[in-house]
């Protein structure tokens, strides 16, 4: 095929003079900020992908760790399959989906000398997305003209674009189209930043728990404060927390007022604080956060601040049905600190069940059975601390009534009657 060429072939220059694709990621207006669970009968990691037709091969390669939002290189490279050599002179048309299949970025005049194509782009949806791009050859005619020799796509066995053409074979092979899936994890902003004691940092990490920022619906952001050295989890930070938008402060924690917030901040007993806030106005906002360890905590790194950067949507965006969560059975949902704390708060089982337990909440909890009305563990079971995504699973061999509680938070009180 030698069609479909038309105006994709204009972007072939004088080539004296090196041409680079500049390539402008068109960014939609509707941004999300999204927790870090992840879909679970959905692929997260990218590996190198290629894919041949009728004797054009594309190799296609994304970082194996794709964040919503982050800006990630794309690498793109087309060869003869072969000799294993790449082609010299293509246009290419690319075009990125969202999951639901939007069309969010669109370039057709794209070009590449050396058979090689670089972009980046920051997805803005986690999930499948896919680039789908169109290869095009450089023909000896354009716009009924003769174009160079040197101009014409090539298989660059000699490795020398400048001057091998005189001898490399040309390969007009027209058109070929070729799909990529990307798989996108959802955002994940981290912070690195060093507190006021020497030798001291913080990795301050800002998530939400749903897959929406939308104007008027409530939404829970979390910050998780872990050791800049080693990952562990910093306990009883403190933080001064203030979200505005320009010069308008829509919430603001009490003044720090020294070392210590002594009127009030919020407070991560195991290095997770959590803030629920509905946005009256979308756009652009600025969340600033100044944090503080205290003598009981485990790294006491003094003081430090950051910043974080929020897009709230005017309104909702439709997003595949895979990553609504739905209750399971045998399972119990751990909601948080307010009542019924657990999801069914009391459940009914059979001997031999196990029971799996999902933290469905911004903080890290417990599930801990404890000797009947008391908050006192009696050693039955115990997961330890369940982070926020994470679970938790017991297996229920003997009939009768087991209380528990979270030790993080003892009045969370659920109750498992097993007959």
């Amino acid at each position: 095929m030698k069609t479909q060429r038309g105006l994709l072939l204009l972007s072939v220059a004088v080539l004296s003079v090196t041409m680079t694709a500049i390539l402008a990621a068109y960014q939609p207006t509707q941004h999300t900020h999204v927790a870090l669970a992840e879909t679970s009968n959905e692929a997260t990691q990218n590996t190198p992908l290629s894919n041949i037709s009728d004797g054009i091969k594309v190799d296609f390669q994304t970082p194996s760790t794709v964040y919503a939002n982050d800006l990630s290189n794309i690498q793109m490279k087309i060869t003869d399959e072969k000799s294993g050599a790449p082609l010299s002179h293509i246009d290419w048309a690319i075009v990125v989906k969202d999951p639901v299949g939007n069309v969010v970025y669109k370039t057709t005049t794209a070009h590449s000398h050396m058979g090689m194509m670089d972009f980046k782009y920051a997805f803005w949806m986690p999930g499948k997305n896919t680039i789908s791009l169109t290869t095009s050859s450089i023909g000896a005619k354009m716009m009924g003209m003769d174009v160079p020799p040197m101009a014409n796509t090539h298989i660059i066995k000699s490795g020398d674009v400048m001057n091998g053409w005189k001898t490399d074979p040309t390969d007009d092979f027209g058109s070929r189209t070729f799909e990529f899936p990307v798989y996108v994890l959802p955002e994940k902003e981290v912070r690195t930043i060093s507190g006021s004691e020497p030798g001291t940092s913080i990795n301050v990490e800002m998530s939400t728990t749903t897959p929406e920022v939308v104007v008027g619906k409530p939404i829970t952001l979390v910050f998780t404060v872990t050791n800049g050295k080693d990952g562990s989890m910093v306990t009883h930070p403190d933080m001064q927390l203030i979200i505005k938008q320009g010069s308008v402060i829509s919430s603001q924690s009490a003044p720090k007022g020294g070392m210590m917030a002594m009127t009030g901040a919020y407070h991560g007993h195991t290095g997770v604080m959590t803030v629920t806030t509905t946005f009256s106005v979308g756009g652009h906002y600025i969340l600033n956060a100044d944090l503080s360890s205290l003598p009981v905590s485990n790294l006491n790194f003094g003081t430090a601040s950051t910043r974080f950067e929020l897009h709230v949507a005017d309104s909702a965006i439709s997003v595949p049905s895979s990553s609504t969560a739905t209750l399971a059975p045998n399972t119990v949902n751990v909601l948080g600190v307010e009542s019924p704390f657990f999801t069914p708060n009391s459940i009914n089982i059979n001997t031999g069940t196990t029971l799996t337990f999902v933290n469905t909440d911004g903080n890290v909890h417990t599930v801990t059975s404890v000797k009947a009305g008391t908050q006192n563990p009696d050693g039955i079971f115990d997961s330890n601390m369940i982070k926020p995504g994470q679970t938790f699973s017991y297996k229920f061999d003997k009939a009768g009534t087991y209380e528990y509680i979270c030790t993080i938070h003892p009045h969370m009180h659920g109750t498992v009657i097993v007959s």
